[in-house]
């Protein structure tokens, strides 16, 4: 199945970079997540409201296109496959952020109540982002 969100911010693409693209520090703007880090290229993510823990790998980035592929590697969500995207481009308006993902349930039944998820945690996040970029 597969999931994508994107926001046009009014911002540089160079310092919607410095914050979405910093892999370590994803809590600074994505709501579901209370706290973050990473070491290597593991990144540990701990869902907010005692969620539970997940950790993620980076398995891509290149600074110069603005973006970073991650796979996730084991956590609560019932997820067999989860290959994500986040980009940062060009926009007449400032930067568009493109966050995306493809990914298997271990139970096919539960991909779309996944999708619908996923989804929510995107836009969530991109709003977020938006508002720090503001401020």
């Amino acid at each position: 199945m597969r999931v994508s969100e994107s926001l046009v911010i009014g911002a540089e693409p160079a310092a919607v970079w410095r914050i979405g693209g910093d892999t370590a520090n994803i809590a600074e703007w994505v709501p579901a997540i209370e706290k973050s880090h990473q070491v290597g290229d593991l990144r540990y993510a701990t869902f907010a409201s005692g969620g539970g823990e997940a950790v993620e790998r980076i398995v891509e980035r290149n600074d110069a296109a603005r973006s970073y592929v991650y796979e996730y590697v084991s956590g609560p969500l019932a997820l067999r496959v989860y290959r994500s995207t986040f980009a940062v481009r060009d926009h007449a308006e400032g930067a568009e952020v493109v966050w995306e993902a493809e990914f298997e349930a271990s139970d096919a039944e539960q991909e779309p109540a996944l999708a619908d998820a996923i989804g929510d945690i995107y836009r969530s996040s991109l709003v977020s982002l938006a508002e720090l970029l503001r401020s």
